[in-house]
């Protein structure tokens, strides 16, 4: 199954999930699409380039610094994956 194949639900699923890997302190049950990785948990610096980094790669997202800089919201990634893989 390729990432584009993927539903709305699913990439979201799966970006929570990383979300919850890499930050590694925060409960699953905690993380909703509307979560604010920033606002709400204080997420910046390495922890943060690290979730972008492993987005970019496991859902070979090519996305601009353009598109990231706005970015709060686990919401926002599920939107950019979505559209990003409907272009290619």
């Amino acid at each position: 199954m390729q990432e584009s194949d993927l539903t709305r639900l699913e990439i979201s699923e799966k970006v929570i999930q990383l979300f919850v890997d890499i930050i590694g302190f925060i409960d699953r049950s905690q993380v909703t699409e509307h979560t604010d990785f920033i606002h709400d948990f204080k997420i910046i610096d390495d922890d943060l380039t690290c979730f972008v980094m492993q987005i970019k790669w496991q859902f070979k997202l090519c996305a601009t610094q353009e598109d990231w800089e706005h970015i709060t919201t686990i919401k926002q990634i599920v939107d950019l994956i979505a559209l990003r893989s409907q272009a290619q």
